[in-house]
């Protein structure tokens, strides 16, 4: 078997881990380590691994930046991400991000166990509660996407407008309308969209692919 790449930047963590997967696997695991994300992606880059073990906290640069880095590189690489943040906190974006599975460090050895066992098939690993925030997740993302319906007609047609590269003054012209009152619907819009900016109105409906 290939070796496992174990990134940490914990020494006894990654000695630990090295021993324990030893006693859940074989006692013939090859390992490889990496205390920093810079030194993950380098032997990821020159190395032949069959899993990479990334913890998120890493001194540099963040871990859920090295795994989309990671998953750019080599796509068929799996890296299960081990963490001590729960899974409310990080799951679903390391999931998002690529991860082919989630555990947390003060999970029980049988987990860590199963996840590895399941990933080295070809499979996610997601437990129930993980399963749940992903969900969760993706109603939430359906409710942002259609957040423009609750616009009227004319906020609906404001922002269009406002899209396609039309300051507030050409928009006020075109429609016959004060500048006030466009203005007004600008309000509205960015607080039916739960939005900040022009920008983010323009951001949003370019990236749901929203027209007229």
């Amino acid at each position: 078997m290939k070796p496992f790449l174990i990134v940490d930047d914990h020494t006894i963590v990654r000695q630990g881990l090295m021993r324990l997967l030893r006693e859940l696997l074989e006692p013939q695991l090859n390992f490889d380590e990496a205390s920093t994300g810079q030194q993950a992606i380098d032997k990821v880059s020159n190395g032949d691994y069959c899993l990479v073990l990334l913890d998120i906290s890493l001194p540099g640069r963040d871990g859920l930046d090295v795994l989309k880095q990671l998953r750019q590189m080599k796509p068929k690489l799996p890296v299960l991400v081990l963490s001590m943040y729960p899974d409310a906190q990080y799951a679903v974006r390391a999931l998002r991000a690529g991860a082919s599975g989630y555990v947390t460090k003060g999970s029980a050895a049988e987990e860590l166990k199963e996840a590895i066992d399941k990933i080295l098939r070809g499979e996610k690993y997601v437990n129930p509660l993980q399963a749940t925030l992903l969900a969760d997740a993706i109603s939430e993302d359906q409710d942002y996407v259609n957040l423009y319906r609750n616009l009227s007609d004319r906020e609906f047609q404001f922002a269009c407008m406002l899209t396609s590269g039309k300051t507030i003054t050409e928009i006020a012209h075109e429609l016959s309308l004060s500048v006030k009152t466009i203005s007004s619907f600008r309000t509205r819009v960015l607080g039916k969209l739960h939005l900040r900016t022009n920008a983010d109105i323009i951001k949003y409906f370019i990236t749901e692919n929203i027209k007229l």
